[in-house]
């Protein structure tokens, strides 16, 4: 019986060096094991794929809906088409003319047009 320790002494100890001794590791290794790295890869494709582009359309929006004057033909949310009549720069509402006789005008607010139909514009003038 003596003998079978003094046997597997060393085969003790060397379990115990390893399990006391932690490996080395490049902080590279340390990193991709633990799971910040896969919530950090989803963030950025979040942000690559919705936020930018999205940041993008409302800076083209801001853009269209600054350019509509005096003139200018419109379609609103609710599939009206008409010219602009009355638009001020700074201001939220513009009057539509609905009609080629101008009797039908309309109140809008700018945020409701949605498409400006420059093909039509550019044959009008």
């Amino acid at each position: 019986m003596i003998q079978t320790a003094f046997e597997l002494a060393p085969t003790l100890l060397l379990f115990a060096e390893e399990a006391v001794a932690p490996e080395d590791k490049s902080l590279l290794v340390h990193m991709l094991e633990g799971p910040w790295i896969l919530i950090i890869g989803f963030v950025a494709i979040f942000y690559v794929t919705y936020v930018i582009p999205e940041r993008r359309r409302k800076a083209d929006e801001v853009k269209r809906l600054a350019a509509i004057t005096k003139g200018s033909r419109v379609v609103t949310v609710g599939g009206l088409h008409g010219t602009v009549v009355n638009a001020s720069a700074d201001g939220d509402v513009m009057t539509l003319k609905l009609d080629e006789s101008g009797n039908v005008r309309v109140k809008v607010s700018r945020w409701a047009l949605t498409a400006v139909d420059e093909k039509k514009e550019k044959d009008s003038e």
